[in-house]
C-alpha cells in the first residue's frame, strides 16, 4: 500500500510542473510594493524632512502620471505583469507526459514519444509514408492528420482503428480524431 502511494506521489510530480518561483516572484514583488509603502509611510511620520521628499517624489509621479499616454501605458504593462504573474503562481502546471501506475511500477510516458508511435501505426496500417502522418497529443484526444499521396485514397476508418489499436495497447484512454487531408502531395 506504501509502495503505491509513493508511486503515485512521484508520478504526479513528474507529470506536474513547480509553480514555486512564480509563486515566489509575485510574493517577492507584492512584499517589496508593501515595504516601499510602508517605509515611506513611517519615514513621514517620524522626520518632517522626510515627508517633504516623500511628497516631492509622488508629486513628480503624480505629474508625470497626469499625462494620459504615460498612465495608460504604465497600467497595461502593470496590469500584464501582474495577470502573467498570477497566471504562471496559481495556474496547474502539466507538462505534456502521461503517467500509468501498475501493481508493480510506474511508467512516465512523454506525449511525444506517445504521438511517435501513434503516427507509425498509421502510417504501416494505412500505407501512407510515416513523413506525412502527424500526430499531436491534447489532454483527451490524439489528433492524427494524414496527407496522402496524390491520387491514391486513404481510408480515415482505418487509420482511426490503428491509433485506437496502439493507445489500447500501449495502455493509454485517449480518443483518437483522425482527418485526412483532400489534396495530397506528389511523390
Amino acid at each position: 500500500m506504501t509502495t503505491q502511494l509513493t508511486s503515485r506521489r512521484v508520478l504526479r510530480r513528474e507529470t506536474r510542473s513547480s509553480r514555486t518561483l512564480p509563486a515566489v516572484v509575485f510574493a517577492t514583488a507584492l512584499l517589496l510594493v508593501l515595504l516601499i509603502v510602508l517605509g515611506a509611510g513611517v519615514a513621514g511620520m517620524l522626520d518632517p524632512g522626510a515627508r517633504l521628499t516623500v511628497d516631492a517624489v509622488v508629486a513628480g509621479a503624480a505629474m508625470v502620471a497626469a499625462i494620459p499616454v504615460v498612465a495608460i501605458g504604465a497600467g497595461l504593462v502593470a496590469t500584464a505583469l501582474a495577470a502573467v504573474l498570477l497566471a504562471l503562481a496559481f495556474a496547474p502546471g502539466r507538462r505534456a507526459r502521461r503517467a500509468r501506475l501498475t501493481p508493480r511500477s510506474g511508467v512516465v510516458v512523454d506525449d511525444g514519444v506517445l504521438a511517435d508511435a501513434i503516427a507509425d501505426g498509421v502510417a504501416r496500417r494505412t500505407g501512407v509514408p510515416r513523413g506525412r502522418v502527424s500526430v499531436t497529443i491534447g489532454r483527451r484526444t490524439a489528433s492524427v492528420r494524414i496527407t496522402p499521396t496524390s491520387g491514391v485514397p486513404v481510408d480515415p476508418q482505418a487509420g482511426a482503428d490503428a491509433a485506437t489499436a496502439v493507445l489500447a495497447e500501449i495502455g493509454f484512454a485517449l480518443a483518437a480524431r483522425v482527418h485526412v487531408a483532400r489534396e495530397g502531395v506528389i511523390g
